[in-house]
């Protein structure tokens, strides 16, 4: 999910921050950076509460 990725930027939040506040390592992080995957409805609720955000504003 590039939106994701660009709220990191947005955040100056590095991929190792993320990994670290929501327990993703950032091996799958990077996956969705470079779209090999998407992220898991579960993980979607985590990330939202770690870029301070609403899941619906997430998604």
């Amino acid at each position: 999910m590039y939106f994701i990725i660009f709220k990191l930027y947005d955040l100056s939040m590095s991929q190792s921050e993320l990994s670290r506040r929501t327990g993703i390592s950032t091996s799958t992080i990077n996956d969705w950076k470079k779209k090999k995957i998407n992220p898991q409805a579960d993980k979607l609720v985590v990330i939202s509460r770690a870029l301070d955000m609403s899941l619906a504003d997430l998604l």
